[in-house]
């Protein structure tokens, strides 16, 4: 299976360990694509895609800019994979998705539901991404990326999914911290 090329299945995107650095993901038939590799406690929300045996660089990603709602994964030779805009709403707002040759998709999110619909220019679904544990879990963000549409590959979908979750993790801070 090719990390960069177009890919429609789904994956499987199980949350970090309460104590490890790294989470597997694999296709719905259980066999791995890649590994990430977290880097807690780093103020970026920084992470890595690796190959399936957790050798190989295929991408990395983080949080950048000044107001923290911008997410960048860039190859291994820092060149653009994909960029991540979160609304001014959070995650339930639309959020613009910029894949590396430019096409441009829209991310939406349902809080209650925990669910992400990606669409395409013409509102065409492309994917969803679905919280698969539950609100009070010790891991909450367990998830499952359903590509209906061979648009994102692999990597890019590991890498947008990383980014929401990351965009989530951060939503969920402010308003635990009240703000």
């Amino acid at each position: 299976m090719e990390p960069f090329e177009p890919f429609a299945g789904v994956l499987v995107l199980p949350d970090r360990a309460v104590f490890g650095k790294t989470s597997p993901v694999m296709l719905g038939t259980g066999e791995p694509v890649a590994t990430i590799r977290w880097h807690n406690w780093t103020p970026r929300a920084r992470f890595e895609i690796l190959d399936p045996a957790g050798s190989g660089l295929l991408a990395s990603g983080s949080r950048v800019g000044f107001w923290g709602r911008s997410y960048q994964v860039v190859g291994p030779a820092t060149e653009p994979v994909l960029d991540l805009k979160v609304s001014g709403w959070g995650l339930s707002g639309r959020s613009t998705i910029t894949l590396a040759g430019g096409r441009v998709l829209t991310a939406k999110g349902n809080w209650s539901a925990r669910t992400f619909t990606v669409v395409d220019q013409t509102g065409a679904p492309v994917a969803r991404l679905l919280t698969k544990s539950s609100v009070f879990s010790l891991r909450p963000d367990s998830l499952a990326f359903e590509l209906s549409t061979p648009v994102l590959s692999i990597v890019q979908a590991v890498g947008l999914a990383q980014c929401i979750r990351a965009a989530a993790e951060a939503q969920r801070s402010t308003t635990a911290a009240g703000g």
